[in-house]
């Protein structure tokens, strides 16, 4: 117990001890900080200058270490294109029918597009690919092609891609009683299913560029397989389609009222395409009546881009990029019409016309001679062109039969005049090139009429009413020249029909022979000589006149992304191949260092 009274009395002494010592030691640093900065404060007012000046030293120190913390962070972000947003294109003439195969208006062209794919279509660098299509497949002979689909293909309802649909496609093309607008004649190709993913394509006679034939959509079998071919163009499926594109159909709404526009098309995202998954979220396309709205509303802004022909120079926001296609635009001279049957009055046309008048508008880059591009066939041997020389012009068309009356005038034998209809579509530049062309034809003597069809306006169908009765003496006109040189189509006599594409109505045996040979040739040598032939006598028959290579004018509102913009299109159509890389969402993103 005096052991336990002991330690206790010893913690209390430390206690007491520790509290002293504390209490010295707030007493000796209150008077430290009295001594020190209590009394000194009085001191601030005669140094407040230096303290003012290192209190905002301190604070400059602090901002700029902030702003470089923000500057560092900015240098490693970058704005990246993300998977969203939404992309409106605007486009002419109205969607009667979103039916590919009966597309004729620059819309219904697009929706094409965007709604199917082809089994075969150009890719970026101008050689063709393989869409729909896995490969396509050249027996020895060159006569039958093997075309196989890719595995796991689906409509955009669910349901499989199959060889029912190559085959059902081509049969409706074929028959004449649907009367589809796609330009590929498969009548003399016999159609064999092979198995569910396959079908043999036996031509008649030996094609090696068949796969070029390919770049046609299909349609579901299981859809429209048992409507007659006359009752296709009828069927729902022409507002409703089913389809194998990119994307596929949300929504219509019409235009009108206090809208310039017709209607504007909403598409989403197809989740069963093949390809990629498309970035943009929707892809919707506004129709117009005129190019003027069209340029209204990009300068709005309320359209992201066109491929249509407007005036937006200068436009703030709006960039345009012009690419080069694989097409051109010629003077046909109907070779059937009483004034021009006559290859010596035809010659005097290609004489007398002052060509660089004509294209005064067209860059001379883009000046086309011929219907084959150096880009197609390197090696041809390009015949050499009469010059202008209107008197020379003159002499051949009294030689082709024709004569001048007193008054300066072209007649017949008959003493009629000689007179010239000539036809072209409502879209610049080709409309001002014929309207040129047609002075220069009234120069050298003809009664000359131009008609302008404006195939926008409603019951215009500029293919039924001109083009396939051939209604017109000479038509302004702009062609796909194709992936390959193969002019065939539009130059043989098996074309020349009101359902081919021979808008010349042109006849020449060993023209015919030329062509025919340089398509089913497997040699090469061979077929750079029946192409040299062919334009030799393509030249003496003039069966119509090159104006000017295509080309598209592409224009768009700054923060999107488009086609790529070293793609070697085709036609205008094929900027929407790579439509999946397409976008117009944008965030910002840290670079990978």
């Amino acid at each position: 117990m005096k052991k336990l009274d002991k330690s206790v009395g010893k913690v209390k002494k430390r206690n007491k001890e520790i509290l002293t010592r504390a209490n010295e030691f707030g007493e000796k640093a209150s008077d430290h900080f009295s001594a020190l900065f209590i009394q000194r404060l009085k001191n601030v007012r005669e140094v407040r200058l230096w303290v003012v000046e290192w209190a905002l030293l301190i604070l400059v120190v602090l901002l700029l270490a902030i702003v470089q913390i923000f500057w560092y962070n900015s240098s490693y972000k970058m704005q990246a294109f993300v998977a969203g947003g939404e992309f409106t294109e605007a486009s002419l003439g109205d969607v009667k029918s979103m039916n590919p195969l009966y597309a004729t208006t620059n819309s219904e062209k697009a929706l094409a597009r965007l709604l199917f794919a082809n089994l075969a279509s150009p890719d970026k660098s101008g050689h063709m690919k393989m869409e729909l299509a896995e490969s396509a497949t050249m027996s020895k002979d060159g006569r039958t092609w093997t075309v196989t689909l890719r595995d796991g293909l689906k409509w955009s309802d669910g349901e499989p891609i199959t060889a029912d649909d190559i085959l059902y496609t081509v049969k409706l093309m074929n028959d004449e009683t649907a009367k589809t607008t796609v330009a590929i004649d498969f009548s003399r190709i016999k159609l064999q299913k092979v198995d569910e993913r396959s079908v043999s394509f036996t031509l008649p006679t030996a094609y090696t560029d068949f796969t070029d034939s390919l770049e046609f959509p299909l349609i579901p079998a299981h859809i429209l397989g048992e409507v007659s071919p006359a009752l296709v163009y009828e069927h729902d499926f022409s507002s409703n389609p089913v389809g194998s594109g990119a994307f596929a159909l949300k929504a219509v709404q019409p235009g009108g009222g206090n809208n310039r526009f017709l209607q504007t098309i909403y598409m989403k995202r197809n989740e069963n395409f093949f390809g990629n998954e498309s970035k943009l979220a929707s892809f919707n396309l506004r129709s117009y009546e005129k190019v003027e709205d069209i340029a209204s509303a990009m300068k709005e802004a309320t359209v992201t881009a066109t491929a249509e022909e407007v005036e937006l120079s200068d436009t703030k926001g709006v960039n345009r990029r012009t690419t080069l296609l694989n097409g051109g635009a010629f003077a046909f001279l109907n070779t059937k019409s009483p004034a021009l049957k006559s290859s010596a009055v035809r010659r005097g046309i290609q004489q007398g016309v002052d060509m660089s008048a004509v294209r005064a508008e067209i860059d001379e880059m883009r000046w086309l001679d011929y219907p084959i591009l150096e880009t197609q066939e390197a090696n041809l041997e390009y015949p050499e062109l009469a010059k202008y020389d209107l008197e020379a012009a003159k002499k051949l068309l009294v030689d082709g039969g024709l004569k001048y009356n007193e008054e300066g005038r072209l007649c017949d034998e008959a003493g009629s005049l000689a007179e010239l209809r000539l036809a072209v579509r409502k879209r610049q530049p080709i409309q001002s090139v014929a309207e040129r062309f047609k002075e220069e034809l009234q120069q050298l003597g003809f009664t000359v009429s131009l008609s302008v069809f404006d195939d926008t306006q409603p019951n215009m169908d500029f293919f039924a009413s001109v083009l396939r009765p051939r209604d017109y003496d000479v038509l302004f006109y702009e062609i796909d020249l194709g992936v390959s040189a193969d002019p065939f189509v539009y130059y043989s006599s098996t074309q020349a029909s009101g359902g081919g594409w021979n808008f010349s109505n042109y006849s020449n045996a060993l023209a015919d022979d030329a062509l025919l040979t340089a398509r089913t040739s497997l040699d090469a040598s061979l077929r750079e000589t029946k192409y040299n032939s062919f334009l030799q006598r393509w030249v003496n028959d003039v069966p119509a006149i090159g104006l000017y290579q295509s080309a598209m004018n592409y224009y768009y509102q700054d923060g999107v992304r488009i086609f790529s913009d070293d793609a070697l299109l085709t036609d205008v159509w094929d900027r929407f191949g790579d439509v999946e890389y397409w976008a117009s969402l944008q965030e910002a993103r840290m670079q990978t260092p």
